[in-house]
């Protein structure tokens, strides 16, 4: 017996024929959903959070947290060192479950404990050594809830990595949205009854509490066997490299929070930090594919199906690319009215800095098929080349554009302070995608994509006719934002439909990908296996 629903569903898929190879890609494509599904909705519950500590809390209130998060943030790779990295991959590639999990959670527990005696050592050696302080208390205060939240997080990745190792997207997901709940109630209360910075830090730590009790109940049943000293030694050979990566990558994310708070003040950073939260969103589509690229290319690789691995980056770049520069387009076109609408006039002064650094999101999307190829192929040095080159490059933007002038080394610099940030944030971006794309060529063999152009051309049609939208109509509510934004992505589908960009095959993976009956049948399988 069918439901009306599976008639509907059945009817419209029944139009399209399945494109060949489409059964080989459908379920990547479906688990790649249900992560952007979940993804989007911790981002709307995100900017409901943001919301509220938008209308309820001043600017300098979030910066705290924003600069503590920050902080902590820049020393998180402790509690990663690459090891993460290295779980997926030697998991996919078929080696014993048990004792790789075994091991990996002793290496997680010694990690948390390094993290937690990093960032203590630092906080004392920069106050009781280099006799320096802090803004206020309070971001001292912030700076230690943030650590406890920090290596919670560390613990509850032991969980997270197995299941994105076994490509278990649901066991992976389902915990981060009740962290983000959690998170979000919290946050609500906190910023509607005014009740600071260090409570508005809490909420962090609130909400890890319950993604790892959650992602513990899920992980009931996982065989754990004893820890190997050989098998720590296979993860430290692929993670060594990876922690270069991971290291300058956290430096590369939060270094220019931490000096615009020490250049300039705890506002400017409460203003940066709300537009970087805004513009990250759209990297969650790129993480929901990344989730599975890294094991998926693992696993072609090691049965040396190369044609199986060029043929999964390529369509992964192009669906990524088709759905997020219509995305970033329209955040910079529409920058003006999502700042008043969606946050409030508060932060109208961050106005230009989301005109830029959106396009650090893209730049990122668009590389981490190929990121995803190389780790994916054993050779994570390629990796940790792109982020050092990132990172070497954006401290040095960081330092001639964010500060007014160094007076210790008498030196007058720009003085963009958080505008700054963000221009070297997506020059750095830029010169890692160059690096990237083009290992991935010499490696690979995979060339410049002519879908990629299209879609950039598409976008900036849509980007002058969203502009001629405007001097008509005032965007000044948030039915009046969506008008705009669906208005924008039907010009955009129709230019990519004229072109013959968007195929009959395109729409029949979206619609087998996003319908609910069999997403809600594979959850349940999922959920159910053990």
């Amino acid at each position: 017996m069918y439901t009306s629903l599976e008639v509907v569903t059945t009817c419209i898929a029944s139009l399209y024929k399945p494109p060949r190879n489409f059964f080989s890609h459908s379920m990547i494509a479906r688990k790649s959903a249900l992560i952007i599904f979940i993804q989007l909705l911790n981002g709307l519950l995100g900017y409901i959070a943001l919301k509220f500590i938008a209308l309820y809390m001043d600017p300098w209130e979030y910066g705290v947290v924003g600069f503590a998060y920050g902080f902590v943030a820049l020393f998180s790779m402790f509690g990663t060192l690459g090891f993460d990295h290295a779980h997926i991959k030697r998991i996919s590639e078929g080696k014993d479950l048990g004792t790789c999990i075994a091991t990996f959670a002793v290496t997680k527990l010694f990690l948390a404990g390094l993290l937690a005696s990093v960032v203590i050592g630092s906080v004392a050696i920069w106050k009781y050594i280099l006799g320096r302080g802090f803004e206020s208390p309070l971001h001292e205060q912030a700076i230690y809830i943030l650590l406890a939240y920090f290596v919670l997080l560390t613990l509850t990745q032991t969980f997270i990595s197995t299941f994105n190792a076994r490509k278990e997207s649901a066991k992976a997901q389902i915990p981060l949205l009740a962290y983000t709940l959690t998170r979000v109630v919290a946050t609500i209360y906190v910023a509607y009854n005014d009740l600071g910075p260090i409570a508005l830090a809490s909420t962090y730590l609130i909400g890890e509490i319950f993604h790892f009790l959650l992602a513990l109940s899920f992980f009931r049943g996982y065989p754990v066997a004893r820890p190997s000293l050989a098998y720590f030694k296979n993860y430290l050979s692929f993670a060594i490299h990876m922690a270069f990566a991971v290291f300058s990558w956290r430096i590369m994310t939060n270094i220019d929070k931490v000096f615009i708070q020490l250049f300039w003040s705890a506002n400017e950073v409460g203003e940066y930090f709300a537009v970087y939260n805004l513009s990250r969103f759209v990297i969650l589509f790129s993480t929901s594919v990344g989730l599975l690229l890294l094991p998926t290319v693992s696993e072609y690789h090691s049965k040396r199906d190369f044609r199986k691995v060029r043929e999964v980056v390529a369509k992964s770049e192009r669906y990524l690319s088709m759905i997020v520069f219509p995305i970033i387009v329209l955040i910079i076109v529409l920058a003006e009215p999502i700042i008043h609408i969606l946050l409030s006039d508060k932060y109208m002064d961050a106005l230009l800095i989301l005109r830029i650094l959106p396009i650090f999101a893209l730049i990122e999307i668009l590389s981490r098929p190929y990121q995803s190829l190389t780790q994916g192929m054993g050779m994570p040095e390629f990796a940790r080349n792109r982020v050092l080159i990132m990172v070497g490059l954006n401290i040095i933007l960081d330092i001639i554009l964010i500060p007014r002038n160094i007076r210790s080394l008498g030196l007058k610099l720009f003085g963009l302070s958080a505008e700054g940030a963000a221009i070297a944030t997506v020059i750095s971006y830029f010169a890692g995608f160059v690096y990237i794309r083009y290992v991935a060529y010499k490696i690979s063999g995979i060339g410049s994509s002519r879908a990629v152009l299209k879609h950039a051309i598409s976008s900036l049609v849509m980007a002058f006719m969203m502009y001629k939208f405007m001097e008509l109509y005032d965007i000044l509510r948030w039915y009046d934002l969506l008008l705009a934004f669906i208005f924008g992505a039907g010009i955009y589908l129709s230019i990519l439909y004229l072109i013959g960009e968007l195929k009959k095959d395109d729409i029949h993976l979206f619609i087998d990908s996003l319908n609910p009956l069999k997403m809600l049948r594979y959850m349940k399988e999922e959920m159910l296996k053990r």
